[in-house]
This record gives C-alpha cells, structure tokens and sequence, in this order.
C-alpha cells in the first residue's frame, strides 16, 4: 500500500506540473523607458561603384534598380537611415592650380546620392549624413604632405562639407538631413583619424563652429562619437567606452545625438549580457539629456566558421556576414534589437541594406563584395545569378521592427520572464501598442501576456517568424498569421512561442 500510494501521489505531481499556469508576463504603458525613439532602420550607400558611367562597374544602378530597392523599403519603412559617403565619391573632383577644391554639387554621383534622398525626404526617414574620413589618399612632394587636406581637424575639408550640406539642405531642401558624422569609427586603427582623439574632437569643434557661421546648427546636429564601443585600439589615448564618456564630457556641446557602433558575438546577445554593457553607454547619454542610437549593427565576422563559409563564395571578401542567407541571423538580430530598445536607444540601423553597396577597400573588386545585406540588387549583373536578388530571410524580422515601432514610438518597460533567451519589448504610439518577443532558445516557451488597459479596445495582428512558419505574400513581404486577436485589460493572453523564433503582437495598421 505504501509503494501504491507513493506511486499516485507521483502521478499527481507529473499531472499538476504538466498543467501549471504559464507565467504573467505584464507591460506597463505608465511606466516609459524612452520617449525619443527615432526608430529602426539600415545603412544604406548610394552604390558608389555602381552610381554613374565612369563608375567602376558603370551606371548599374537603374531607375528599375532603384525601383527593386525602394519598393522592398516601402513594407519595411525604416525610420533612421544611416548614409556614409566620401567627398571624392561624389562632388569633390579635384583641386586647381591654386590647391582650392573643384567642387560640383551637381554631378552623376550627387544625382544618384539624391535618388536614395529623395525617398528618405518622402517618407519622414531620419538620415543619419557623414563622410568615411578625410580623403585619402593625399598629394605627397619632396617636402612632404602638399596638403589640400591634413585630417579630421583641417579646416579646408570641414569648409567643403558646410558648403555641400548648405546645397544639400538649404538649396535642394533635404530636411531628412537630420544629423552629421565626421569620421566613421573615429577610435578605430582604420579609420583616417587612426584613433587619434585630438585630431577628431578638434574637428568636431570646428565644424561645430562652421556649421553655426553658416547657420546650419539648427538644421542639422552632430553625431557622435560613432565609435565601436567595446573595441579598444591601443595606439589611441581612450577605450572604445571612454570615447564615448569623453564625448559627453568634453563634446556635449557639440553633439546633438551619440552614436555607437557594435559587431557583437551571439553568446553575448543570447545570453542577455549585451543589455548590461549597452544600457552602461546608454546612461552616459541619458546623464546629459540627448538620445543615443546604434548607427551600425552586426555580428561578428571573424569567426572560423564564418571565414570558411566565405572562402566557398567567389563573390565574398573576408568582410562578409553570411549568416545573412541563413534563418537564425533573423533572430540573432531581432534579439540583438530588444535589448537595445528595452536599454533606452533611440534606435538602430542594421548593416546594412544590400551586398552591392560595398566592396572590401571600396576598390570595386566585383569578387570582393562586402556580403551584409537584405538582397544583391545586382545579383544579375555582378554575379550572374538572378537568385542572389532576392529577399533574405533576416528581412522578415528586421523589417517588422522597423514597420511596428515607428518614429515617436513611446518604449515601454515590460516584466522580465525570467525565462533563458526569451525577451520582449513593448511601444505604444497613441492608443496602438506593439509588442516583439523573442525566443532565442531551444525550448518551446508560453508566457500569459498582460497588456494593460491602454490597448483593449483594438484587435492585435499577429505576426510569427520561425524555421517552419513565416507566412508571406506573393512578393516575399510579412503577412499576419492571425489578424483579430483581442487583448483585455483584466484578462492575459496565452501565448506559445516556439523555439528559436520571432512574434509580433500589433495594432498599428497601414
């Protein structure tokens, strides 16, 4: 009897296990993470080997092209747009006998820059504006650097960059020309600063100064620091962190919005440790009153296993992510993109947008290509392959966070789950909310979602993205897998999210 009765009182608890209640996972409309939120978005080149005849590849990039690329931004609507560009690239065509800079604003390569600014003017999409560096490389003599421009700090180029901007916002009327960058990655050894924090604060003074003189600083802001934050480079006299810090301390009033950078590696996004380093950088911004986002963001590339993959591809130079083509990058980056939301960013741009905007050393090495993107638009044309054009899964996840958490986007605090790899993010925008989970496990999850009251009058759409479910259209575009769904303030929603998958609870329509 005794063994008989141990053996129900098993069957009990296995029964009572089984059908224990999910556990209440609740978001909190009156309780604000942040409230200047730009929202989600990409890095996005205008084709510089592929933007006008005397390009390396020539004037590829069609109307049609052009066409392909904005109608696939049309569902996606990001909302920050990071555009880094180079004067040579575009406007600055030489010096003349007297060593003044040819400029001409009107050029194939300023057209071209201006079809992708069109439509970011069109759709009220935050640019992110900047330059890779100082030109390089520069005339050398027998005396040295002749010098038409010395470095970040050189008045001559910030001169020439006032000048562009003044065409670009005040004669062409790019008012989505919102904020500047100086030097990309200035902390970095690659970088045309080479680390050097002297060389770059004082540039970021002087244009600063100019900016004002022509008065543009009320137009458009400066961005900053735009280093790789958890890259330390020794020859430099700060940590990737302390140029940030140094920036609020020494440069807060130069710098109108901080900007990081981050090329992370998975364990440190899924196991949740990528929210306690980020949310320390997002403080020192938050300590000064001025919003922080990521102007790039990735994941490694470095790895063993990345590096074999790109050796099998002829088209793939070492700077390439080609997890890209596979499924989990869309969770990797989603996962990535909740703790950055939930650690008061105002936003970020995923790099990047298309393999066909950049080539290792921008050397226009068509077997070099830097593999980041959402598509080859020039798959065709570059690679003989048609099929490398189109849609890469990353797109479905990246493009319903950009979609559902637009510009003026109140992020929200929401319960933890406590549960390994699952986390979510929460915004409202009026009386629509968004929720984005992700469970970035190996383990079926169910949380009983609480929403408050702020959104029991409207029905949620639901969106999924997993290995085996991702409803789509006829052109590869997200579709809701349920489209009526009810949240009551007084009651939670059961909801089951399945390993190593992306969901979506919206309200917002288009």
């Amino acid at each position: 009897m005794k063994a008989l009765s141990i053996f129900f009182i098993a069957i009990i608890a296995l029964v009572g296990s089984s059908c224990s209640s999910s556990k209440t996972v609740q978001v909190y409309p009156e309780k604000v993470i942040s409230t200047k939120f730009i929202g989600n978005g990409v890095q996005w080149s205008a084709y510089p080997h592929a933007d006008a005849p005397d390009a390396e590849w020539g004037a590829l990039m069609t109307d049609q092209k052009w066409q392909m690329v904005f109608h696939r931004l049309d569902y996606m609507k990001p909302k920050l747009v990071r555009v880094m560009d180079q004067a040579n690239w575009r406007y600055l065509k030489g010096f003349d006998a007297k060593g003044e800079p040819i400029l001409d604003f009107d050029s194939p390569e300023v057209k071209s820059l201006q079809k992708l600014l069109d439509y970011c003017q069109k759709n009220d999409i935050t640019v992110l504006f900047g330059e890779w560096g100082c030109p390089f490389p520069l005339v050398k003599t027998e005396t040295g650097i002749s010098g038409h421009f010395k470095g970040a700090n050189d008045p001559a180029w910030i001169g020439i960059i006032v000048k562009y901007l003044d065409n670009l916002i005040n004669v062409k009327g790019y008012t989505c020309l919102k904020h500047y960058t100086l030097v990309n990655e200035p902390n970095g050894y690659w970088a045309s600063t080479l680390g050097n924090w002297d060389e770059w604060s004082e540039g970021i003074k002087i244009l600063k100064k100019a900016l004002t003189e022509a008065g543009l600083a009320d137009k458009i802001t400066i961005a900053g620091p735009d280093a790789v934050a958890a890259y330390d480079n020794h020859e430099s006299k700060y940590t990737g962190v302390e140029w940030v810090a140094e920036s609020t301390r020494q440069l807060n009033d130069q710098i109108g919005i901080y900007e990081i950078h981050a090329y992370t590696n998975y364990d440190e996004v899924r196991s949740g440790n990528f929210t306690k380093y980020y949310s320390n950088i997002a403080q020192m911004a938050k300590a000064v009153n001025k919003p922080i986002v990521f102007g790039e963001i990735g994941f490694e590339k470095m790895t063993e296993e990345n590096q074999k993959r790109v050796k099998t591809d002829p088209y793939a130079s070492e700077d390439s992510q080609m997890s890209v083509y596979d499924f989990d990058y869309g969770i990797d980056m989603s996962d990535a993109v909740i703790q950055i939301m939930n650690s008061g960013y105002s936003g970020a741009a995923a790099w990047d947008l298309d393999d066909a905007m950049h080539t290792l050393g921008d050397k226009g090495d068509k077997s070099k290509l830097k593999r980041w993107g959402f598509w080859n638009i020039l798959g065709t044309e570059i690679c003989n392959n048609p099929a490398d054009e189109n849609i890469r899964p990353w797109f479905y996840s990246w493009s319903l966070l950009c979609r559902y958490f637009p510009t003026g986007t109140t992020i929200i605090e929401s319960d933890s789950t406590g549960i390994a790899g699952l986390r979510l993010v929460a915004g409202t925008k009026g009386d629509d909310m968004t929720i984005a989970i992700v469970n970035n496990s190996s383990v079926n999850q169910k949380i009983d979602l609480k929403t408050g009251a702020a959104s029991s009058s409207k029905l949620f759409k639901k969106y999924i993205y997993s290995e085996n479910l991702r409803p789509v259209d006829s052109e590869n575009f997200p579709v809701p897998q349920q489209t009526d769904i009810r949240i009551k303030s007084s009651k939670a929603l059961s909801v089951e999210i399945p390993p190593n998958s992306f969901v979506l609870y919206t309200t917002l329509n288009y």
